[in-house]
């Protein structure tokens, strides 16, 4: 018999999942921002800050102290979600939502 799945591994698995969505979200935010006529400023450092709250998820998770870490890197992720979803002229759209599931996901292997 195969040997039981700690909680540990688990919240890892949501760690990863999270940073790695979170990672699609911020490259295709900055390609979106970037792939405009002119720079979008607004989008290329929501872009860089959703990489970077992923970049905190993973190495929360990672480290052996995880905990502020990794709920740090989950808000940036919601927040910067929220503000790409409803400011005016952002991203929005379903990379909005990928960097929103990031962060929650974030908060739950928290």
């Amino acid at each position: 018999m195969g040997s039981p799945v700690s909680p540990m591994s688990e919240k890892r698995l949501l760690a990863f999942l999270a940073a790695i969505l979170g990672l699609v979200a911020g490259v295709l935010i900055l390609a979106a921002a970037a792939g405009q006529g002119a720079l979008n400023v607004i989008g290329i450092v929501l872009g860089f800050g959703i990489l970077y709250g992923s970049y905190l998820i993973y190495r929360g998770r990672a480290s052996w102290f995880s905990w502020g870490r990794t709920r740090t890197g989950a808000l940036i992720n919601l927040v910067l979600g929220l503000v790409t979803l409803f400011v005016p002229g952002g991203v929005g759209g379903i990379l909005s939502v990928l960097a929103i599931v990031s962060g929650f996901l974030g908060l739950l292997a928290a």
